[in-house]
């Protein structure tokens, strides 16, 4: 891992490279696929993803947002805005033009916001799990999150675990969330500090209106059993950016990255394709 400074904060970053040969026998440079995290993410979580992709032939830029665990966190508001302004002063520093921007949950509101805000530096745009607006039941979610983020870091995670995964997940994967939760833990106060600040750039989403302005290829996957951002939320986004299409995972909740992998990389590939362009 590495890191940059965009105005003034530092951005850790990692870029798997692309294993040899291209990933479609017609182009012999594929895009670069910068892989956006969820609000609870860091790089390491999107690693079964971007080593699909890698050996694919696709090279795959991850970064953890300012705010979040291995970036700088300072103080005042964050914003989806500030995210793809960060996002496109990485891609200067790196020296990388156009991407494919892949978000899931609040990545995927990032990528939304680098589609409409950079639409020369974004060849397609997939959004897992995330929302352009959000109802009162998500907003009384998030300010939970927010409360327990800052209470006690216990019950801030045990307040994540039955949003985020499906309960098959959760039987199957205890002793690893048993972990997490003494990882999380472990952290220190100002990475709770700096959730809350993503929490409050959340509630201030205002996507919805402006999906239209999504100009590149749009891919919309949602988990069948997400009851965080329900396939609701990513029908808005189908339905409102011109040509998206919409995919529905059976068996995922929230963290479809996550729990599914493997069908992830699947619909990944097809629309990578699709989104390469000239």
């Amino acid at each position: 891992m590495a890191r940059v400074i965009v105005d003034g904060i530092g951005l850790e970053y990692s870029i798997l490279a692309a294993a040899s040969g291209a990933a479609d026998g017609e182009r012999s440079e594929p895009p670069t696929v910068a892989l956006l995290n969820g609000i609870g993410m860091s790089i390491a979580h999107w690693r079964p993803v971007a080593e699909r992709l890698a050996a694919a032939g696709y090279r795959v830029l991850l970064h953890d947002f300012r705010g979040q665990l291995l970036s700088e966190r300072p103080t005042g508001p964050y914003s989806f805005e500030a995210h793809a302004h960060d996002l496109a002063g990485l891609l200067d520093a790196i020296g990388l033009g156009r991407v494919v921007a892949v978000g899931t949950s609040y990545g995927a509101e990032v990528a939304l916001t680098f589609a409409r805000d950079y639409p020369g530096r974004c060849a397609g745009v997939a959004a897992i799990d995330g929302v352009s607006e959000y109802d009162e039941v998500l907003r009384a979610a998030i300010e939970c999150w927010r409360s327990a983020a800052l209470a006690d870091p216990r019950t801030f995670y045990k307040s994540l675990v039955p949003w985020t995964y499906s309960a098959e997940y959760l039987a199957a994967r205890s002793d690893a969330i048993a972990a997490r939760e003494d990882a999380v833990a472990a952290l220190p106060r100002d990475y709770f500090e700096g959730f809350a600040r993503l929490c409050d750039a959340f509630l201030a989403i205002d996507l919805t209106r402006d999906l239209g302005r999504v100009a590149c290829p749009c891919l919309v996957v949602v988990g069948d059993r997400d009851i965080l951002k329900p396939p609701r939320y990513s029908r808005i986004i189908a339905d409102g950016v011109p040509g998206a299409r919409y995919v529905e995972v059976a068996g995922a909740g929230h963290a479809l990255a996550i729990e599914k992998p493997d069908e992830l990389f699947g619909l990944l590939l097809g629309f990578l394709s699709e989104a390469a362009g000239p």
